[in-house]
């Protein structure tokens, strides 16, 4: 099965100075703790900020985001 593609157009951005996290996204509980591997679709990895976890400012989320991306990386 394979995803439609869609874009997004981008009309800026505030900055890094004010920059915060997005809520939401596919729940844990349906994802590998070890890959990131949806269990349901096989083959299919969600990493960062498509995953619902939030962590607390001062670079929690940079850091969800290389370790999710490394995990499934990992086994790709």
């Amino acid at each position: 099965m394979k995803a439609p593609s869609s874009e997004v157009p981008v009309a800026g951005t505030e900055g890094y100075l004010k920059a915060e996290v997005t809520c939401g996204g596919v729940s844990t509980d349906e994802l590998s703790d070890e890959t990131m591997e949806c269990k349901k679709h096989p083959g299919l990895y969600f990493i960062g900020e498509a995953v619902d976890v939030t962590g607390w400012l001062g670079g929690y989320n940079f850091q969800w985001a290389w370790a999710s991306g490394f995990a499934a990386g990992s086994v790709c």
